[in-house]
C-alpha cells in the first residue's frame, strides 16, 4: 500500500512570480508576526490589570481586550492556513485593534498594548487590501 502526501492547505499563490510570491509571503509573515504579538499584549493587559487600573477601566474594556487578543489569534491562523477568507479576516482585524489602539492610548499603563495594536492594524489593512 503506498501513501502520498498531499498538501492540505493553498495559500493562493497560483499565477504569482516567484518576485510577488515573496513580497506576499514577506508581507504575510510580518503580518502573522503582529498579530501573534498583538494577541499576546492584549492578553498581558487584560490579565495584568493592577485593582486601582482595574477600577478605572469599564468591563468593556477588558472584553474589548479579550475580543481584540482572539481576533489577532485567529486572523494569524488563517493567514498560516492559506484560508480564502483571511483578507476579510484582517479587515475585520485591523478595525479592531485601532479601536483597541484607542482605548489603551486612553489609559494610563497600556502602552505596550496600544503600540502593538497600532502594528498589527498598520500590517492587517495592508494585508486587507492586497489583491
Amino acid at each position: 500500500m503506498s501513501t502520498t502526501t498531499q498538501t492540505v492547505f493553498d495559500t493562493g499563490n497560483v499565477g504569482q512570480s516567484s518576485q510577488q510570491m515573496s513580497s506576499s509571503s514577506s508581507s504575510m509573515l510580518t503580518c502573522m508576526q503582529a498579530c501573534q504579538q498583538c494577541h499576546e499584549a492584549c492578553r498581558k493587559a487584560a490579565f495584568g490589570i493592577s485593582p486601582p487600573a482595574a477600577q478605572e477601566l469599564a468591563a468593556d474594556d477588558v472584553r474589548m481586550l479579550l475580543e481584540c487578543a482572539e481576533l489577532c489569534q485567529l486572523s494569524a491562523n488563517w493567514q498560516l492556513a492559506g484560508s480564502q477568507y483571511c483578507r476579510q479576516i484582517c479587515g475585520v482585524c485591523a478595525a479592531l485593534c485601532r479601536q483597541c489602539q484607542a482605548r489603551c492610548n486612553d489609559s494610563d499603563g497600556m502602552q505596550e498594548c496600544a503600540a502593538a495594536c497600532q502594528r498589527c492594524a498598520e500590517s492587517c489593512e495592508a494585508m486587507s487590501s492586497m489583491a
